[in-house]
């Protein structure tokens, strides 16, 4: 698939869509073994290997089906983000951190990963 393909047929947007439907989400470490995580870090890849970083952040403005979640997500483990995009990420994750009733395993799920990558070297506040 390239990246025409993708931006054409919205194969990203699918692929949140699909993963919402099925519970797979971006912060469950369980998610990474599935075809679902699979198909939307291919996707994020060619978009990360064509230079089109600031084009596939664009995506952290949608808001279904967790699309800016899953974006935020594989740019802070997958991209190379300089600061501001890494903020802006990270500022995403916070959003679904907090208490949540809606999606309380989203809420869970998104602290804990949270809170092991800011344990990591790769972000400093």
């Amino acid at each position: 698939m390239t990246i025409e393909q993708i931006q054409k047929n919205a194969s990203y947007l699918f692929y949140c869509k699909d993963n919402y439907l099925k519970g797979i989400r971006p912060g469950d470490p369980n998610s990474k073994n599935k075809d679902g995580y699979k198909n939307l870090l291919e996707i994020a890849e060619l978009y990360f290997e064509s230079n089109l970083l600031d084009t596939f952040a664009g995506y952290l403005i949608e808001g279904h089906y967790l699309v800016q979640l899953w974006t935020a997500h594989l740019i802070l483990e997958h991209g190379q983000p300089d600061d501001k995009l890494k903020e802006r990420c990270l500022d995403e994750i916070r959003n679904y951190a907090r208490d949540n009733p809606l999606a309380p395993d989203v809420s869970i799920q998104e602290r804990i990963w949270l809170e092991n990558y800011l344990k990591t070297k790769r972000y400093h506040q």
